[in-house]
């Protein structure tokens, strides 16, 4: 009885994991509608509040969690400098992500995503010398074919949105992966190095948190939740991520760009040319044969160690 009980509850635990990843990632990429009910909003000034109001959300979180004691004794100055890169990063990827949600390019933003993995790959290989396998080679060789199609052949779409996006947040992956903070630390930390380049910035440019004249009061209870809505996603895959094996993780790096494109021709109405979409299918093959590859070699790694306990 007590065999079927703690095997039920490992079946629902891992269920509810593969329930928060997917339902993270439909969030990051439906909430270019919440930033479009924001409109009335200048970008910038958005990026601000969201920064703000996220490290107002995060801090509840850590103290509710008792995160604090242990955020306090592994912290160092070489921690602090590598979650301030990861912090110019996602400020970038935020500021772009709300410009495009409330300018139309929500098309470009999901490629972006979908760029995303294989800048991080390329990272852990350029900057760190990490291996790469033939596979990925060539998935990288087919990245690049779809991207350059993109550039020439995708005049409708505006390349600065998917390039950066996928820049910052594959480089904002590789970072996080090589912290050992777990993702509400290491977010706590870069959104204070944010808000204190935010409040440097206000006195040094026209950057401003004034808002504009009589705002419907849904907008502005929209704006006080908008760190819930930054941090929620990240929590859930947070709790995927130590609860599911990492292939089956990868499979989840398709749902943001699918729901991406779904928002984007659906609610925003953007038209998917016949080269965009030969360039999103080609990217969208090489993303699959590196998650199948990664698969494959998770389940080889597994037999390996299931007949090695055997033997002994």
């Amino acid at each position: 009885m007590a065999n079927g009980t703690s095997g039920n509850t490992s079946a629902a635990s891992i269920i509810a994991a593969a329930i928060a990843g997917i339902a993270a990632n439909v969030i990051l990429g439906a909430s270019s509608l919440f930033w479009r009910a924001l409109s009335a909003i200048p970008s910038e000034t958005l990026l601000g509040y969201r920064i703000v109001v996220s490290l107002g959300t995060l801090i509840l979180a850590i103290i509710a969690h008792g995160k604090y004691k242990k955020l306090t004794t592994i912290i160092s100055p070489k921690i602090i400098s590598h979650h301030a890169i990861a912090a110019l990063l996602v400020a970038i990827n935020w500021g772009v992500f709300i410009w495009a949600s409330i300018n139309g390019h929500v098309l470009e933003s999901g490629i972006g995503y979908l760029i995303a993995p294989f800048v991080a790959i390329a990272v852990g290989t350029l900057a760190f010398g990490e291996r790469m396998s033939n596979i990925r080679r060539f998935a990288i060789a087919v990245i690049v074919v779809g991207v350059l199609l993109l550039l020439f052949r995708s005049g409708e779409l505006n390349p600065m949105v998917y390039l950066v996006i996928g820049v910052t947040w594959g480089g904002y992956a590789y970072f996080k992966k090589t912290t050992p903070l777990d993702p509400f630390s290491g977010l706590f930390i870069e959104t204070i190095v944010l808000s204190l380049i935010v409040c440097l910035l206000i006195p040094l440019s026209s950057l401003s948190f004034q808002l504009p004249h009589s705002l419907p009061a849904t907008t502005i209870l929209l704006l006080t939740v908008s760190g819930l809505v930054s941090i929620l996603p990240l929590w859930m895959f947070s709790f995927a991520a130590k609860k599911l094996a990492l292939s089956s993780m990868g499979f989840f790096q398709f749902i943001l760009p699918i729901t991406q494109l779904v928002v984007a021709l659906v609610f925003y109405h953007q038209h998917l040319s016949g080269n965009t979409l030969i360039c999103f299918s080609l990217i969208f093959a090489a993303l699959l044969l590196i998650v199948g590859e990664s698969f494959l070699r998770n389940d080889q790694l597994g037999k390996l160690k299931f007949r090695w306990s055997r033997k002994k």
